[in-house]
């Protein structure tokens, strides 16, 4: 019985542990690479159709390359943070409606100026 409780309770810390590790990258920086990557994928969308160069070359790669460049963020720490996040429904809603904030808040922006 003994011995049964310590492997429950190495269970539990061990599986704590890995969901700490799993939530790699802040809220506030996920929220900002994501948004600049789902503004990356409707760009090469639209534009793929009219340059059919860019689908051969894998643009859309090269952005995404750069965009975690730019932020500094470990592209394998961002998709395991966001199936860290996907995971957890309340949260990724909170992430996405955060990256929506951001779009709405550029678009704003633009228009004011």
């Amino acid at each position: 019985m003994r011995k049964l409780c310590i492997v429950l309770c190495l269970f539990a810390i061990s599986c704590q542990d890995k969901e700490q590790l799993e939530n790699k990258v802040p809220f506030d920086k996920m929220k900002v690479v994501l948004y600049q990557l789902m503004k990356a994928d409707e760009y090469y969308t639209r534009t793929v159709s009219a340059d059919s160069t860019m689908q051969k070359e894998r643009k859309n790669i090269q952005f995404y390359k750069q965009i975690f460049e730019m932020n500094k963020v470990n592209r394998d720490d961002f998709f395991a943070t966001l199936t860290y996040m996907q995971k957890r429904p309340l949260e990724f809603k909170v992430l996405m409606d955060s990256a929506y904030e951001l779009s709405k808040r550029e678009k704003l922006q633009l228009n004011v100026h």
